[in-house]
C-alpha cells in the first residue's frame, strides 16, 4: 500500500503564519516608503516656492523694506502659506531675508508659521543707496 506525501496541517499553517508576517512587514516598509516620498515632494515644492519669492525680492524694481510680510499662494495643486521677514544687516547696502512655508492646513494654521514651515529660506537683497 502506498502512502501519498504531502504537507500535514500543521505545516501548511506553519508556512501560512510565516507568509503573514513577511507580508505584513513588507506593507508597514511600504507605507513608511510612500509616506518619505510625500515627505520630500512636499518639501520640495515649499522650497521652490521659497525660493520664488525670494527671488522676486531680488529681482524687484524697488528693494523690501524691513520688516514682515505673508501671504497664500497655490503651487502645484496645492495651496501654501508664506511668511518673509526682511532685516538689516551690517553692511548699509544688503538686506537679510528669510522665508517660511508650510502647507495650508485645511484647518486653518494653529500657532506661528515658523514653527510649523516645512523649509525656510534665506538670502540677501542689495538696496541701492
Amino acid at each position: 500500500m502506498m502512502r501519498s506525501r504531502g504537507f500535514t496541517l500543521l505545516e501548511v499553517l506553519v508556512a501560512l503564519g510565516i507568509f503573514a508576517l513577511v507580508a505584513a512587514s513588507v506593507l508597514v516598509a511600504s507605507s513608511r516608503a510612500l509616506q518619505t516620498a510625500a515627505r520630500l515632494e512636499d518639501k520640495t515644492f515649499a522650497l521652490w516656492l521659497a525660493d520664488n519669492h525670494l527671488q522676486d525680492m531680488q529681482l524687484a524694481e524697488i528693494p523690501p523694506s524691513e520688516g514682515r510680510e505673508a501671504g497664500e499662494d497655490t503651487y502645484a495643486g496645492r495651496r501654501w502659506l508664506w511668511q518673509s521677514k526682511v532685516e538689516a544687516t551690517s553692511e548699509p547696502d544688503m538686506r537679510r531675508v528669510t522665508v517660511w512655508v508650510a502647507v495650508r492646513p485645511d484647518s486653518g494654521l494653529r500657532g506661528n508659521i515658523e514653527d510649523q514651515a516645512l523649509v525656510s529660506l534665506s538670502g540677501f537683497v542689495g538696496v541701492e543707496p
